[in-house]
């Protein structure tokens, strides 16, 4: 079955849009109707393997707009990734992509994979009933920097913001009722009611008091906006299968998974792993009521998170994993540093060439117009026109080279007379402030010569 699309489309691109170069327009807008998840996997393979084929449109994500004080954290994807896999149509393919191919992480996928790695280090803490998390345990580095529970708590409400349901307490059929609850466990009440004065103070809203003081905190956006993260340059597609083994099961048709069904491959697209010195941008965007702080704690959990638990579907099979160390940072960094630096030296050398190519161009064009203004001209006359338009340096220069041979610099025999007429005619008072000055030494030498030539030609004296 063709894909649907416009007749004029069809002709354009062909019935199975096989000339879209695209890969964002091919994701978007040209989903095969048949390549669904039945038993019959061709269509679907076949239809994800023409959209891994396809690259991006070569762009690069720039991030030079970012303002600051924000924050840039950098890593590597060290596995496959994916996301998005919670779309429901097949359209959304599994994957996130901008308009020029690249895939992305959405916000709310970088703000969660931080928010979950707070709570986790959270929990860890009040869990071990200690001043500190054990050193060994990952979630440690996390809790750098507060006193107390509470003072953490605090701070990952204000950055990642709550809603009246995140302060809701208790359990229902064995799973907590919130993550705050989880995260607090059993402590939840003292950790809270602390938590609560230390937002109000900090936010600079009236105490709140009682018992249950969180009831009366109004819904809080949060401090930091956690902006979608983009690759450096595309990493690319590859075809990926997962291979359910009881789908009835899974779909509620069966009670008991037993082994009598079919498995049923599912091919979907994946982000491949990237390659050294390629890496993904997350921005962290300090908003109004932010402080400094904020920004670290937000960047220390959204690292430790990409580290420890990975963004995407399948992360507890090694998809969606990252680098994002200090030393991969401080890398990037410096090789950010090093393009910017390559980038003005080449612009420098494009402004140089320019310049210079603009100057042979006046040059040339000057050229050409005396060409044009001696055509017609005596020679005597070609040879006083070149003299009057030289300025007062280059003047100078012939009137002082006078005496000296045209090969080591000096002027032609022609040059000379010209430079007499023109100090008998125009450059009349520059003669009168020479000779007052060549009295002695090479001046006086020029000087004589000059009297000597004029007497040659005109028969008198200079004036």
């Amino acid at each position: 079955m063709p894909i649907s699309m416009l007749i004029e489309t069809r002709n354009a691109i062909g019935a199975d849009a096989g000339k879209c170069d695209s890969r964002s327009l091919f994701l978007d807008r040209f989903a095969d109707p048949l390549a669904k998840d039945t038993k019959d996997s061709t269509p679907r393979k076949d239809w994800f393997g023409k959209l891994v084929g396809r690259k991006s449109a070569g762009a690069t994500a720039d991030t030079d707009w970012i303002p600051s004080p924000a924050s840039k954290l950098h890593a590597r994807l060290m596995g496959r990734l994916m996301v998005n896999m919670s779309g429901g149509v097949m359209e959304h393919a599994n994957l996130l992509i901008d308009r020029y191919g690249l895939p992305t992480i959405p916000g709310s996928a970088v703000k969660g994979c931080a928010r979950r790695m707070a709570l986790q280090a959270l929990h860890d803490w009040v869990g071990a009933g200690t001043a500190r998390p054990a050193e060994d345990d990952a979630c440690a580095p996390c809790c750098e920097g507060f006193a107390s529970p509470a003072e953490m708590l605090a701070a990952i409400a204000r950055v990642f913001g709550w809603v009246e349901k995140d302060w809701e307490s208790g359990q229902k059929d064995g799973l907590y009722l919130s993550d705050l609850g989880w995260a607090c466990g059993d402590q939840h009440a003292q950790i809270w009611k602390a938590a609560a004065v230390l937002l109000a103070q900090r936010l600079g809203w009236k105490e709140p008091s009682g018992e249950t003081p969180w009831k009366a905190l109004p819904s809080f956006t949060g401090t930091i906006a956690f902006l979608a993260a983009s690759p450096n340059r595309d990493p690319g597609l590859e075809l990926d299968v997962l291979t359910p083994h009881h789908k009835e099961y899974y779909e509620g048709k069966l009670r008991v998974a037993t082994d009598t069904e079919d498995p049923v491959p599912v091919f979907f697209p994946a982000i491949k792993p990237q390659k050294e010195g390629d890496y993904f941008t997350f921005p962290l965007i300090p908003m109004r009521r932010a402080i400094e702080s904020d920004l670290v704690y937000a960047r220390r959990w959204l690292a430790a998170g990409l580290e420890t638990f990975g963004v995407g579907a399948k992360t507890n099979a090694g998809y969606g994993w990252f680098d994002a160390s200090e030393e991969l940072n401080s890398t990037v960094l410096r090789s950010i540093e090093d393009q910017k630096d390559l980038l003005r030296a080449e612009n420098d050398r494009k402004v140089r060439e320019a310049l210079d190519a603009a100057e042979q161009e006046v040059r040339r064009a000057a050229k050409e117009a005396l060409r044009r203004e001696l055509d017609g001209l005596t020679p005597d006359q070609q040879e006083d026109k070149k003299i009057e338009i030289l300025n007062d340096s280059q003047f100078d220069t012939k009137v002082a080279a006078f005496c000296k041979e045209p090969k080591k610099g000096g002027p032609t025999e022609e040059e000379k007379k010209a430079i007499v007429r023109t100090l008998r005619g125009v450059r009349l008072a520059y003669w009168q402030t020479f000779k007052t000055k060549a009295t002695k030494g090479p001046l006086a030498t020029v000087d004589q010569a000059i009297r000597a030539l004029n007497k040659q030609l005109h028969g008198d004296k200079m004036p």
